[in-house]
């Protein structure tokens, strides 16, 4: 069975979206919700003060889920490493989600047959960027995100540094050689991929047109330009699919 772990913080806008296929899927048996600021000096992108977190896990109403709020860890990575102490008893697999990232309810079906006779044990999954539109999507570069963990008891993120949030190590998971950043191997498109929504969010500055009809995309210390190109909005997730054409409100 497959545990979820997501480290949010001031983002109800997204999380139901995420949380949507996450809840209905069989083969997740919990999903753990670290929510709260940490003392750390990377700091969350855009806040959105409404709905708050705990009010769209209550309208989850999923025993699946377990809300924990923190205001005092010095970094992300402690704060994720707080909330692992609920990992079920079933657990065989990490799913490290962010608040806007969604996965499609087949894909998750998908991915649930993939891990039964997984080669490695950590995944990094590649991610769908879609337009305020919905009807596009950008490209952006080395965008395969580090999301997939063989579960062993004691693993945990490096708790002092703010970014290893995202990575659940243990020394018994078996690494590929081939892939330099920890040794993670990437999951197949095949299989499934994550629909990265943070151009979507009211008052994102991150993707912006420009004159040519290509997108301007900054994020932390990254800034690259894309071309916009189509998307087929019924291969969305299903929260997605409900949205329309339409931005996030």
């Amino acid at each position: 069975m497959i545990n979820v772990l997501m480290c949010v913080h001031k983002s109800g806008d997204v999380l139901h979206l995420a949380l949507k296929q996450l809840v209905d899927a069989r083969c997740i048996s919990r999903i753990l919700v670290a929510d709260g600021p940490h003392l750390g000096p990377i700091k969350p992108g855009y806040k959105a003060e409404h709905p708050g977190v705990p009010k769209v896990v209550r309208r989850a109403a999923s025993k699946k889920i377990v809300y924990e709020y923190t205001d005092d860890c010095p970094t992300r990575a402690d704060k994720v490493n707080r909330i692992l102490k609920h990992i079920s008893r079933d657990c065989e697999w990490v799913l490290g989600v962010d608040s806007d990232e969604v996965y499609h309810e087949d894909g998750l079906k998908r991915l649930a047959e993939f891990l039964k006779t997984a080669k490695y044990g950590r995944y990094a999954v590649k991610t769908v960027n879609p337009y305020p539109d919905l009807s596009h999507c950008i490209s952006l570069p080395h965008d395969w995100k580090p999301r997939i963990y063989r579960w062993f008891p004691g693993a945990q993120c490096d708790p002092g540094h703010d970014r290893h949030h995202q990575y659940v190590m243990h020394k018994s998971q078996r690494q590929c050689p081939n892939e330099e950043r920890f040794g993670m191997a990437r999951l197949p498109l095949t299989v499934c991929t994550l629909w990265h929504l943070n151009a979507l969010r009211p008052c994102c500055r991150r993707a912006r047109l420009q004159q040519d009809g290509t997108v301007r995309w900054t994020g932390g210390k990254r800034e690259c330009i894309s071309k916009l190109y189509p998307l087929d909005i019924t291969q969305a997730p299903a929260s997605i699919r409900a949205l329309g054409r339409t931005t996030l409100q």
